[in-house]
Formats: structure tokens, C-alpha cells, sequence
């Protein structure tokens, strides 16, 4: 008979496996070969409560995860995730308060216990927000000591997390945002889809009948979900306009390239947060506070406070400052070759935003506030060239260099099973459009 241990490692490969309905869920792509699976046409009922309650005898530790809630405490907490361990809550009491993410619990968050069968804990990890292009994940974790006094001991962590390539694709009835959330792709990659889209066209006409293909990062750390990472690869089929990016990166090079080995993208993000436009760029323009006739060098974004904020491009923090009668919290990025831009009017920074430090394009830099002489909650975006303020909007900014030689043969090879998998998804998408069957061998 098949031990407990075996039949979660199967069940939880067949969870990968099943895949490809198109429109309402994702499709997995093998982590080690890249290349479509066949795909489970049925998959057998199993009654799993029953399966786990007769081999939780051969059971050495289960996890548990929770996301804390509104109105949460402690111990609302540890009842959800089954811990039934007094030592262990004495000590979380015993822990001082500022070193203590359970004594200020922020919703949102995700939490993973690791359990004895009896609700002993072994190990806990609170986990910190990451964005989709960050590259490790910290955490608080309490775990149980083999030495020492105290049965537990509490750190800090970071660590590097494992990605699976998860694929995608929908079909545009009536809006772009309204696809992806019948294909349940998820909104820190649709930001990216956006912005490919955006360095190409208006996604504001996107049309009914439409349609995209995507293939993006699913992260994870000892089995937890992290949410999706970086968007890998993208097919966009318009009625006017077809668009396709594939994510390359090596010693020398990074960024998003066509099939051919040509850079599609910008160098700079025109808007750097999911936001609204509310004042575009002009050189007359009636201040909302002052009321007076003045330049308007920048954009502005209305976004909820709190709405984060990301860097246009790599650079270094030149500027940090505050300004109560202008423009709040802001900061500002030099990009090299003279350029340069602003984030003003911030809610506050993002964690290590100092003057001198390094940021990268994507980069959570700080979150969107109405600090300093505002009306409202907005982000204020202005980027210069040579000293000089450009419309971030119409600016025809800078593009990477073609692919050549050894490196366009690497970025081959790197896409091939990648471009599989899309020709994967076509044949669905002909399929919703000729209501015809496909068979996936």
C-alpha cells in the first residue's frame, strides 16, 4: 500500500499537472524541461480527508497556512492553523514586542506552521510582502531548539525561493482587466502585461475579441505559495496589432526581446504605479492649492494611499528629502546618460530607500501617499533629460540593443520550449473560437 508521504508527493505532482483550461485556470510547465505535459483529461475523485486520516499514523509533520485577517490575534491564529501548543504560546508571549510580528499583526500577510500530528509546533514562518520582481523573501520564524534552555529559539530570515513557469491565456470580451480575471491571472502580472502592452500601443483600445497568451513565475518556499513572480513570456493578438516579449537573462544581458532577438521594451516605465492619470503635462496650468497660473512638469497618477511605487529604471537614489509646503515625501533617481526622475507626494519610502543606494527598473521604491501641498492622494512623476523636464507620456524613450551572435543563439534555445507551450495555447484559443475540440498528445 502506498505510504502517506508517497501519495501527497503524487497528488501534489497531479495539482501541477492538471492544467490547460484555458479561460478559467492556469496550465504548469514543467520546472526542469520547460516542455507541455500531457494533460490529464480526467482525474479520478479521491476522498483525501479519508486518505489522510488513515495513514496519519505513518505522518511525521503537517503544514498548515493561514493569511491573518482583520480584527485577527494570536490566537485566533493558532487556532486556524491547528496548534494545540502551550509551550510554544508562552514563548511568542515571552518574545519582546518590538522583535514580535504576532504582537503587531498586519493583514495580508501569509503564515506557515510546520505540525507534529498532535498540533506541536516544529517551525513557524511569518512571511514579509514582496512585489513580483523581488528576488528572495524575509521572514520571522520561531522554531523548536535541540540545545539550550528555551524549547524554542526566533530569527530572521531570508531566503531564495523556487519559481514554477505557470501558463495562461484569455480572450478579451469586453475589457483587458475583465480577461484576466476570467483566466484568473493574477494583477502583479497583469501590471507587467500592461506595461509591454503600454511601450507598443494604447491598452485603453483594446478591443473585443482579442486575445493573450502568458507565461509567468509561480513562487514557493518549503511548499508555501508566495504568488506570481516575474512574466516570462507574452503573446498579445490584436486586430491591429500583434505584440510578443520573451523574458532573456544572463551575465551581460536582461530584459524582454522578440522571437527575432530584438529588445521590445523601453527603458523607462511610463507610469510607475497602477494608477489613474489626473493632470497630465503642461506648461500652463492652474495650481489646485494656490490656484495660480504654473508649469506643470510632470504627470500625476491618483492612486489610494499606500498603492506602491516603483523605480522607472536602474539608477541611484541622488535626492531624499521632505518638503511640508511642496512636495511632501519624495525622492529622486539618477539613471545615467542624464537622465534622471522624481516620485513626489509619497505616503512614506519603501524599506532601504537611502540617498546613494542602488535601485533597479521595477523596484519598490515607496508607496503613494498625499504628503506635502496636495489636494489629494496622488503620485506626482516627473523625469528629466539634462536637466530638463520630458513628457514621460510621448517621450520616445531609450530601447536595448539587438541580440547577436552567441548570445541570440543562447536566447534561441532559452525560448524554444517557451514557444511550444504558447503554440500550446493557440490551439485552445482556436478551439473557443470554433467551439471544436483539441487533443493534446
Amino acid at each position: 500500500m502506498m505510504n502517506f508521504k508517497m501519495l501527497m508527493k503524487a497528488l501534489g505532482t497531479s495539482c501541477l499537472v492538471l492544467a490547460c483550461t484555458v479561460y478559467s485556470s492556469h496550465s504548469a510547465i514543467s520546472a526542469e524541461t520547460a516542455q507541455p505535459s500531457k494533460v490529464v483529461e480526467k482525474a479520478g475523485e479521491v476522498d483525501l480527508g479519508a486518505l489522510i486520516q488513515e495513514w496519519a499514523g505513518e505522518m511525521d509533520h503537517v503544514y498548515a497556512e493561514t493569511v491573518i485577517r482583520n480584527k485577527d490575534n494570536s490566537n485566533k491564529i493558532f487556532e486556524r492553523l491547528g496548534i494545540k501548543d502551550n509551550a510554544f504560546k508562552r514563548y511568542v508571549n515571552s518574545i519582546k514586542p518590538k522583535e514580535n510580528p504576532f504582537a503587531r499583526l498586519v493583514p495580508g500577510r501569509l503564515i506557515q506552521a510546520r505540525l507534529t500530528p498532535k498540533g506541536e509546533v516544529i517551525a513557524i514562518k511569518l512571511f514579509k510582502p514582496i512585489d513580483t520582481l523581488s528576488e528572495d523573501i524575509t521572514y520571522f520564524q520561531i522554531s523548536r531548539s535541540n540545545t539550550g534552555k528555551s524549547k524554542f529559539v526566533h530569527e530572521n530570515k531570508t531566503s531564495a525561493f523556487t519559481t514554477l513557469p505557470v501558463a495562461a491565456s484569455a480572450y478579451v470580451e469586453r475589457t483587458l482587466d475583465g480577461a484576466a480575471q476570467s483566466a484568473k491571472i493574477p494583477a502583479g502580472v497583469m501590471k507587467q502585461v500592461k506595461e509591454q502592452l503600454g511601450d507598443s500601443f494604447d491598452v485603453k483600445k483594446v478591443a473585443n475579441g482579442d486575445s493573450f497568451n502568458v507565461i509567468y513565475e509561480r513562487r514557493q518556499l518549503d511548499g508555501a505559495d508566495l504568488g506570481p513572480g516575474r512574466l516570462l513570456a507574452l503573446e498579445f493578438f490584436g486586430k491591429d496589432k500583434t505584440v510578443e516579449a520573451y523574458w532573456f537573462e544572463n551575465d551581460n544581458f536582461k530584459g524582454y526581446f522578440n522571437a527575432d532577438g530584438e529588445s521590445v521594451e523601453k527603458t523607462f516605465l511610463r507610469m510607475p504605479c497602477e494608477a489613474r492619470l489626473t493632470s497630465t503635462f503642461n506648461r500652463v496650468r492652474k495650481h489646485p492649492v494656490t490656484g495660480r497660473l504654473r508649469p506643470h512638469w510632470g504627470i500625476d497618477l491618483a492612486a489610494p494611499t499606500g498603492t506602491p511605487i516603483y523605480a522607472s529604471s536602474d539608477g541611484k537614489i541622488v535626492t531624499k528629502r521632505y518638503q511640508r509646503r511642496g512636495y511632501g515625501y519624495w525622492l529622486e533617481i539618477d539613471h545615467g546618460s542624464g537622465y534622471s526622475s522624481i516620485y513626489a507626494h509619497m505616503s512614506k519610502y519603501a524599506p532601504g530607500m537611502k540617498e546613494g543606494v542602488q535601485v533597479k527598473k521595477g523596484q519598490l521604491i515607496g508607496y503613494v501617499g498625499r504628503t506635502g501641498m496636495v489636494t489629494g492622494s496622488h503620485l506626482h512623476y516627473e523625469l528629466k533629460h539634462n536637466g530638463q523636464q520630458i513628457n514621460p507620456l510621448t517621450a520616445d524613450l531609450r530601447t536595448g540593443e539587438p541580440l547577436k551572435g552567441a548570445v541570440k543563439q543562447e536566447f534561441d534555445l532559452a525560448i524554444s520550449p517557451i514557444k511550444r507551450q504558447l503554440a500550446l495555447l493557440g490551439k485552445f484559443h482556436l478551439a473557443h473560437n470554433t467551439n471544436s475540440s483539441v487533443s493534446i498528445e
